[in-house]
């Protein structure tokens, strides 16, 4: 099965969002910030990765054992900042191999997978339980490469 992404299912599933309203144009920035995430930016520990697209970081967060949290918050807010998130095992990541081509296309694979889970949350933005609370549905990766 190639690489795809799901809804994170029990507990940690949903986390607390930003909450509402958002900033005008939010999507698009986001989709900016989103569109910066790479293989070789994904990994490692925890901190900003992409500190400011249109105000908007993209960090490693604290994650269950063996994953990282790739998530997009807005810069400048106190907690909670979160927009969108996604778990990305740590087995996926890639260490250079002798046949680049097959580097390559697992890079480009993972880039648009931890992409489309990222877009997947930042949709998911809906009202919580408690009044102004806002949540994100979180998305994992999951899956084997197709090449």
């Amino acid at each position: 099965m190639p690489l795809g992404v799901i809804a994170v299912a029990g507990a940690g599933a949903t986390g607390p969002a930003l909450p509402a309203p958002l900033p005008p144009n939010t999507a698009q920035q986001v989709a900016n910030a989103i569109g910066q995430v790479n293989a070789g930016n994904m990994f490692g520990a925890p901190g900003p990765i992409i500190p400011n697209v249109f105000n908007w970081r993209v960090d490693r967060q604290n994650a269950p054992g063996g994953q990282v949290n790739v998530s997009v918050q807005r810069n400048g807010v106190g907690a909670p900042s979160t927009i969108a998130s996604v778990f990305v095992p740590t087995a996926l990541n890639l260490a250079p191999g002798p046949n680049a081509a097959v580097n390559l296309a697992r890079t480009r694979e993972l880039e648009r997978t931890v992409r489309r889970g990222l877009e997947l949350s930042l949709a998911s933005h809906a009202a919580g339980a408690a009044p102004g609370a806002f949540v994100i549905t979180r998305f994992i990766v999951n899956g084997a490469y197709s090449a």
